[in-house]
């Protein structure tokens, strides 16, 4: 399985303005699209000339009046998988070399149907994407550990909490 990812951000576009013309690219590239959720379509697409199975991932986020697209695309062989573990039994050295020329020829299909894919975005917004990191979203502030007064019990020496009303090892009333 071949797999290649891609994440730029589009400064000042809303994903509401490019999503449908985003779905109309895969569908025109021969992909069967179908959305996940809200702004997260997949698709398939079974290419002939290379005898592979295409599948794509993307999803879209909005921070900061900012779109943020991750793109991942995979290759899969289901006849590879099976062919590539019996040739490499019996042809190891024929294996290696079709597995490396697959191996390019996917690697080639991807980075086409990437930078077509870039192209077009940069095209309806106007906007060249910039390489980005997911934004991460704010992390509430992690609470400050909260200090006890402890006591001994005078039933079974256990530590516990000074208030607590009594042990909860051995159920003596705390004094």
């Amino acid at each position: 399985m071949f797999e290649k990812r891609d994440y730029r951000m589009y400064e000042g576009v809303k994903r509401e303005d490019i999503y449908q013309q985003i779905c109309d690219f895969w569908t025109r590239q021969g992909f069967y699209v179908a959305q996940i959720s809200p702004f997260h379509i997949q698709g398939q697409s079974y290419h002939q000339k290379i005898g592979l199975r295409r599948e794509f991932f993307l999803r879209m986020d909005e921070h900061q009046n900012n779109t943020y697209i991750d793109l991942q695309l995979q290759a899969i062989t289901d006849e590879g998988v099976i062919g590539g573990a019996a040739a490499a039994i019996i042809f190891w050295p024929v294996a290696v070399v079709g597995g490396a020329l697959s191996y390019s020829e996917y690697e080639n299909d991807a980075n086409a149907l990437m930078g077509s894919f870039w192209v077009f975005v940069d095209q309806i917004t106007n906007k060249r994407g910039t390489f980005a990191h997911a934004p991460q979203p704010p992390q509430p502030p992690q609470p400050q550990p909260q200090f006890y007064e402890t006591v001994t019990c005078q039933g079974c020496g256990a530590i516990i909490i000074k208030n607590w009303k009594a042990c909860p090892y051995c159920a003596r009333p705390n004094e």
